[in-house]
C-alpha cells in the first residue's frame, strides 16, 4: 500500500454511491428507471463493495503465507454471507440492517491486521473514513422510509 493517492482516492470514492443513493431522495430523486430505486441500488452496491472487501481480505491472507492470528477467509466470508442472507431471504430493510452490522465488522478485522502491522495507519484511517460515510447513509436511509 505504497501509492497512498491512488487508494485513498479509490476508497473515498467507493463511499460516494452510498452519500448519493442517501441525498438523493431529498432532491426528489428516488429512482434510476429500470435499475430500481435509490434505496435497492444501496443495497445491492453495498452487497457488492462487502465482496470487494471480502477479496481484500482473502487476497491479505493469501499474500502474508504464514497463518494469521485471525483466519480471514473464514472471518470475512462469515460477515458477507451473512449479508448476503439478509439481502436474499429477507426485506431490504434487514439487508441494509445487515450491511450497517458488517462495515464495522470489517473495519475491526482490518484494525487487527493494523495491530499486527499487515496493514498501514493510513489504510485504516482512509477505510473508517469510507465506513462512516457509508454506515451514516445506510442509517439516513433507513431512518428516512
Amino acid at each position: 500500500m505504497e501509492d497512498r493517492p491512488v487508494y485513498s482516492a479509490l476508497i473515498l470514492a467507493g463511499a460516494l454511491p452510498f452519500l448519493a443513493c442517501a441525498l438523493l431522495p431529498a432532491a426528489g430523486v428516488e429512482s434510476f428507471g429500470r435499475l430500481g430505486s435509490l434505496h435497492e441500488l444501496a443495497a445491492t452496491y453495498g452487497l457488492a463493495i462487502l465482496c470487494f472487501l471480502t477479496g481484500i481480505h482473502w487476497a491479505t491472507q493469501l499474500y502474508h503465507g504464514s497463518p494469521l492470528p485471525i483466519n480471514l477467509f473464514i472471518g470475512s466470508n462469515v460477515v458477507f454471507l451473512a449479508v448476503l442472507l439478509a439481502y436474499v431471504a429477507s426485506s431490504l430493510k434487514w439487508a441494509l440492517a445487515t450491511q450497517l452490522i458488517a462495515y464495522p465488522l470489517l473495519l475491526l478485522l482490518d484494525y487487527q491486521l493494523l495491530q499486527k502491522g499487515l496493514i498501514s495507519q493510513h489504510y485504516l484511517g482512509m477505510r473508517f473514513i469510507a465506513t462512516a460515510v457509508a454506515c451514516f447513509s445506510i442509517l439516513f436511509i433507513l431512518t428516512s422510509g
